[in-house]
């Protein structure tokens, strides 16, 4: 483990400004480096409102990065890496009742349900240790490297982790989305509610739970699915689809507390990525967060902090020329005039 300590006076003396300037009835602020990780592909990011920590995950890197904010000095955080032993692709927090396996098992650092590149397991990712085996289903992988799992999210209810894949840009080959339940107090099996679909992205859900959002990146399109109280899933709709001129493609989102959809805009070098305000009701877009430094491969997005009103983007920096994007791979954030809701939390109970 690495720790480093970060000073946030800058980014929010720059977000009081933006907010000023989005209460003039501006629609966009940019965001700002807040710490320059270098990823080469930053992905997952979510808060833990509990132990005020922004979370995410480097894919290819084969790291997981905590940012802790100071509760008492906003100015103030902690950022933190850990080497993982494979690419750990999404993760969820898990809300845990279950008792410690043993006497001896009383420490658990990080609990998280892990998206490994090859399948779902529980793991104590401060202490790098396993404390499930791996789920019990259908090969999430069967063709191995470069396919492997990607996006996922603990869904409203808790009671599963909706997951999906990545085709590993092999034409033809496409991957699936899986939900992820506990079968018992140690153990966890997964099944299939999407069948066909290259780069899963975008999974959330609106306030009430009964719709998905979910995004096959090469489409350029989000879509919404009914979602039912056994995770399965119905009635595609199309609902936001990127404009042709913009030469982007949607990635992570998330879903503020008036349930408008905040969805990451990746750009691969066709100049600076953006996070978009997306309406619920009509698919269009009515809010924007720039990115600076030219970073244009803007991953997922997440609110934190003590208000939950500062937005956390990740980015990633594969596949492209440093000294034209200095800063890619790194984490940025910008305040805005907006609220996130918190972050499911997958439950584990002792009888299963």
């Amino acid at each position: 483990m690495k720790q480093e300590d970060l000073d946030l006076t800058k980014l929010l003396s720059v977000a009081s400004l933006a907010v000023a300037s989005a209460e003039e009835n501006l629609d966009f602020v940019q965001a700002h480096l807040v710490v320059d990780c270098g990823c080469e592909l930053g992905e997952g990011v979510i808060f833990d409102d509990q132990s005020h920590t922004v979370l995410w995950t480097d894919i290819n890197g084969k790291r997981y990065h905590e940012l802790h904010l100071n509760y008492l000095d906003p100015t103030k955080a902690q950022f933190s890496t850990y080497n993982v032993p494979k690419k750990l692709c999404s993760f969820g927090m898990v809300a845990d009742s279950s008792p410690p396996s043993s006497d001896t098992d009383t420490r658990v650092g990080r609990k998280l349900l892990c998206a490994w590149e090859d399948g779902f397991q529980l793991y104590d990712i401060h202490n790098g240790k396993a404390l499930s085996e791996y789920s019990t289903g259908e090969d999430v992988n069967p063709d191995k490297g470069p396919t492997r799992l990607n996006d996922g999210r603990v869904d409203p209810s808790g009671n599963r982790f909706v997951c999906g894949g990545y085709y590993g840009e092999i034409e033809g080959q496409t991957m699936k989305v899986f939900k992820v339940e506990q079968k018992n107090v140690k153990k966890l099996y997964h099944e299939a509610i999407v069948d066909t679909i290259e780069v899963t992205n975008s999974i959330n859900w609106t306030l009430d739970g009964k719709t998905m959002y979910l995004a096959n990146s090469p489409t350029r399109a989000i879509c919404t699915y009914t979602y039912h109280k056994n995770g399965t899933v119905t009635d595609r709709k199309e609902f936001h689809k990127k404009p042709d001129g913009e030469k982007g493609v949607p990635d992570g989102s998330c879903v503020d507390s008036e349930g408008y959809l905040w969805n990451a805009v990746w750009r691969s070098g066709h100049g600076p990525g953006m996070v978009q305000r997306i309406n619920p009701d009509t698919g269009l877009v009515v809010f924007t967060v720039h990115m600076p430094d030219a970073t244009s491969q803007v991953t997922c997005c997440c609110f934190g902090g003590v208000d939950m009103d500062i937005l956390f983007i990740t980015s990633a920096a594969e596949h492209l020329d440093l000294a034209k994007e200095p800063h890619a791979g790194g984490l940025y954030a910008a305040k805005v005039p907006y609220k996130g809701r918190k972050e499911s939390r997958f439950r584990l109970t002792p009888d299963g």
